[in-house]
């Protein structure tokens, strides 16, 4: 008396294919929504006359490895505008714009159906 159980090829092969697909659509999701993040990003930052959009066109991305992406500005003063900053003197206080803040925020709202998207392309 027994139980024969069979198909595991078949399912180790599926598991496999799932694996390997699964790594490489995952970069590709997290450049994605990176992109998305940065010109979100980009668009939530203020331009002053004097400088000519430096800080909003120096919004950069790394590429997507292992799952993660960075988005970064390299722009000196990004800090200062993103955070807020004491004016001349010290006596007095900007407020941060939080532009990567609210792109992130922003972004979110869109994150849950595109990943929802990949996974079942994965799986499928």
């Amino acid at each position: 008396m027994g139980v024969h159980f069979g198909g595991f090829d078949a399912f180790d092969e599926r598991l496999a294919k799932i694996e390997e697909q699964g790594a490489r659509k995952m970069n590709q999701f997290v450049a994605q929504e990176a992109e998305v993040i940065r010109g979100k990003v980009q668009d939530n930052t203020p331009v002053r006359k004097v400088n000519g959009g430096r800080l909003k066109g120096g919004w950069k991305r790394s590429r997507a490895v292992q799952g993660k992406a960075e988005i970064y500005n390299n722009v000196e003063y990004a800090a200062h505008v993103e955070y807020g900053h004491r004016t001349r003197g010290g006596k007095g206080f900007v407020k941060g714009r939080k532009m990567l803040h609210r792109g992130m925020l922003q972004a979110e709202k869109t994150f849950r159906d595109d990943a929802e998207a990949i996974i079942k392309a994965v799986l499928e």
